[in-house]
């Protein structure tokens, strides 16, 4: 996987799916309610939290599993940072990743992918409670349980060749994401698992830098 891949599937972080149980669709009355809650979300400035990742591949019984930590700050801050099995670690800030990869550094500029900044948009709205882009992504609103559910379904071509869909889980408690799913076209997958969640605590500017 060359690093343009790589970093259209880290984009989609925030944020496991085969264990999750059915699902339906909301009625208009919960996918309502579900909007409405996601509003109190505006309010965070910054969010750090531990992850899991499973990397499910279809010629691999078990998933490969790494975790990490992820601090994101508003409007434009994030560091994404795997520590176990291997380090590697992204920044993106001032419309620009920067990327370290067990000591091998370089930056890339968002503004000259639009990709890039598509998605990375979609991160900043889904973890401050804004609306999708529906001419982007063809939204649906589901129910699991008691969580409530996002499917989002690329309508681009260039980002189709990437991602088949992207799938968010909300906690049924305080309405943060608590789990994503991101499939490619192939039907492998990757699992990202949101834990030890801290909201609106002060964050070491040193975390944004490399």
């Amino acid at each position: 996987m060359d690093m343009r891949n790589k970093l259209l599937y880290f984009l989609v972080f925030l944020l496991p799916y085969g264990g999750w149980a059915q699902t339906r669709e909301m009625t208009a009355s919960e996918q309502a309610s579900f909007q409405k809650s996601l509003q109190q979300l505006v309010e965070i400035k910054t969010i750090s939290a531990d992850f899991v990742q499973y990397k499910h591949l279809s010629f691999m019984k078990k998933p490969v599993e790494s975790s990490g930590k992820l601090y994101l700050e508003h409007p434009d801050k994030l560091s994404w940072a795997y520590t176990a099995p291997f380090q590697y670690k992204m920044v993106f800030k001032d419309h620009k990743i920067f990327i370290d990869d067990q000591g091998k550094k370089q930056t890339i500029d968002i503004g000259n992918s639009r990709q890039f900044e598509k998605i990375s948009t979609l991160v900043s709205s889904s973890m401050h409670g804004g609306k999708y882009d529906e001419k982007e992504f063809a939204v649906s609103y589901l129910k699991q349980g008691n969580a409530d559910m996002v499917r989002l379904t690329p309508k681009l071509v260039g980002a189709k060749k990437y991602i088949k869909e992207i799938v968010l889980l909300f906690s049924p408690t305080d309405k943060h994401i608590e789990e994503v799913k991101l499939v490619e076209p192939s039907n492998d997958y990757t699992r990202f698992v949101i834990k030890n969640r801290k909201v609106n605590t002060t964050i070491n500017e040193s975390i944004f830098n490399l």
